[in-house]
């Protein structure tokens, strides 16, 4: 690990990385920058080793080995700009410094890091991780576990210049992904930013004759969970669609024209209407209440399920690469998860997926490997659980 990161913007991923080299007490030096009531928080849970705010651009850039861009893209870029205004007196006797970031577009991003000047070298990136929380309270030391974690390299770039990133990314638990930034940006606008836009304008177009009776609170899973993100604030996406503006347009129209075709094919059915099929009487044939136009909606439903399954191709996809098993409730959460903690076994992720009155439910528990699945079946058999593995 390089000796010195110096991390711009010290909210949740950054103070987690900072937090994970402190756990391991590596002998690498943090620094902080960041607004002074965030440095004082980062200082009271001994994340960095050196605080400076945003203004001291001259005494942070200096003497770093790798600086991390940890800010909204709009700020990444006012930093990128403020780098190139660094003052190097004196000679750096050849001495590199790798600048990178987690913005979450990354052409524009891209594009102002190749205008910097030596000693500078610029590589983009973005880790695929987060949470709502935002501040350095909820660092996380293994936030990027099996998170995938672009880096986007000017062509031509050997590997040796962002070694150090790479190094980071490998040490947090992440798995880094080499990409040119167009196509993580096009690739972004499809699996992140237009959902982010549809579950917005999904939420924010609810009919009135649904709002006027309350009757949006009879919502199921399906939609609660379609609109999940439309709880995002306005901040963050405004910089994303201001510098992906394009490509997400694109993806949305893309999505338009499907739509658009399940719509024909929707008006193409022959439909029940009066206890009866249009298209004649029930027959003894059940299929003959489908009439056999309904074959266009039956393509896009298996369409919708090769796509879905394509999601979580063997090898392909890291979020989907835990081991499941489900748990029956009992009783209390603690009841499964206390025993599960004090034979050492380490749970990366955790559901409650049923629950319903006087029903305590299904817990739904992922592990990293599949040795660590099997002793937790093994523990919550023995304490009479019924247990089933999901892969």
């Amino acid at each position: 690990m390089v000796n010195r990161i110096t991390m711009v913007g010290f909210g949740l991923l950054a103070s987690s990385i900072a937090a994970a080299v402190k756990q391991a007490k590596l002998p690498t030096k943090i620094r902080a920058v960041s607004s002074p009531s965030t440095l004082k928080r980062a200082r009271e849970l001994e994340l960095a080793d050196e605080f400076f705010e945003y203004d001291e651009t001259e005494k942070w850039a200096k003497d770093s080995d790798l600086i991390l861009l940890c800010a909204p893209i709009i700020h990444i870029l006012k930093m990128i700009d403020a780098l190139g205004k660094v003052s190097w007196a004196g000679s750096t006797a050849g001495r590199e410094i790798l600048v990178s970031d987690i913005g979450s577009t990354k052409v524009e991003i891209c594009k102002a890091g190749m205008r910097l000047p030596s000693p500078f070298r610029f590589v983009g990136s973005h880790p695929m991780a987060g949470s709502e929380k935002r501040t350095c309270e909820y660092n996380d030391p293994a936030i990027f576990e099996n998170a995938y974690w672009f880096v986007c390299p000017p062509e031509g770039t050997p590997e040796s210049v962002y070694a150090p990133l790479l190094e980071l990314i490998h040490f947090v638990g992440a798995n880094p992904v080499v990409f040119p930034p167009e196509h993580h940006d096009r690739t972004m606008a499809w699996v992140s930013h237009m959902p982010q836009m549809l579950s917005s304008t999904l939420a924010g177009n609810l009919p009135e004759r649904l709002l006027k009776h309350n009757y949006q609170h009879f919502a199921g899973r399906a939609f609660r969970d379609m609109t999940r993100i439309a709880a995002s604030g306005w901040g963050m996406w405004h910089d994303i669609a201001v510098t992906n503006r394009d490509e997400t347009t694109r993806a949305l129209c893309e999505v338009r024209d499907g739509l658009n075709k399940t719509i024909d094919a929707m008006n193409g059915l022959n439909v029940v209407k009066d206890g009866k099929p249009a298209s004649g009487n029930f027959e003894n044939d059940e299929k003959s209440v489908v009439a056999d136009n309904s074959q266009a909606l039956a393509d896009i439903f298996k369409a919708g399920n090769d796509g879905r399954a394509s999601l979580f191709a063997p090898g392909r996809n890291n979020t989907a690469s835990f081991y499941e098993i489900t748990v029956q409730l009992k009783g209390a959460l603690l009841s499964v998860m206390q025993p599960l903690a004090e034979e050492g076994i380490n749970i990366r992720d955790i559901e409650l997926m049923k629950v319903r009155e006087n029903v305590a439910g299904t817990l739904l528990l992922a592990f990293k490997t599949e040795e660590e699945a099997a002793r937790a079946v093994r523990v919550l058999q023995y304490l009479e659980y019924e247990v089933k593995e999901r892969r």
